[in-house]
């Protein structure tokens, strides 16, 4: 089954929203060689603008959500190396107003003309970031989208757009991920670290 076509109305639809209260926590695994607030604008993302038009910054309303999104990309790998572990860091990261965020999950996807391909395709994938360049025009003018982990679909992530970059501030960060705290979040995966 392939992913569904943009509906021509999709600037009318109503869709399901997602709200991220001012205070609200959003946490990020990011390359610690950064600074870990940053929206990109390549065209690597899932999200990310088809164009390069605009920049996405992805993040989690869990930890465990932005643990599966970072260190989940290859089904099955149960290792994290060292190297990667060493050029990644956390950050939390909390809104400065409420984030009003589409949601590309449930019924947010019938309402909007959407099936779960959009957010969990294989990649590469061009249907993604066409459904996240319409979703930039909607007239409600979303801060991002609200979509589930591929790796673990009970966890909520965010595709936040570059537009909301002034509503989001860092909390705090940690760029040592050789943690208890880490591998306790791993665990509920069984991931542990390669030797």
């Amino acid at each position: 089954m392939s992913a569904p076509r943009l509906p021509a109305d999709l600037s009318s639809r109503i869709p399901e929203l997602v709200t991220l209260p001012t205070g609200g926590n959003l946490h990020r695994f990011y390359s610690a060689a950064y600074e870990p607030i940053y929206f990109d604008r390549s065209d690597l993302g899932r999200f990310n603008a088809p164009d390069g038009s605009y920049g996405v910054q992805y993040a989690a309303q869990e930890i465990a959500g932005a643990f599966a999104e970072t260190f989940l990309g290859t089904p099955g790998r149960t290792l994290v190396d060292a190297e990667l572990l060493q050029r990644k860091g956390y950050v939390r990261l909390a809104a400065k107003r409420p984030l009003t965020l589409v949601r590309l999950a449930g019924p947010g996807l019938a309402r909007i003309g959407a099936t779960a391909e959009v957010p969990h395709g294989s990649l590469p994938c061009e249907i993604a970031p066409a459904w996240s360049k319409e979703l930039l025009k909607h007239p409600l003018a979303f801060d991002g989208i609200a979509y589930h982990a591929r790796h673990d679909d009970t966890e909520l992530c965010f595709a936040l757009y570059e537009r909301a970059a002034d509503a989001i501030y860092e909390v705090s960060r940690d760029i040592e991920l050789d943690q208890d705290w880490f591998w306790e979040i791993g665990e509920r995966y069984g991931i542990g670290l390669a030797p």
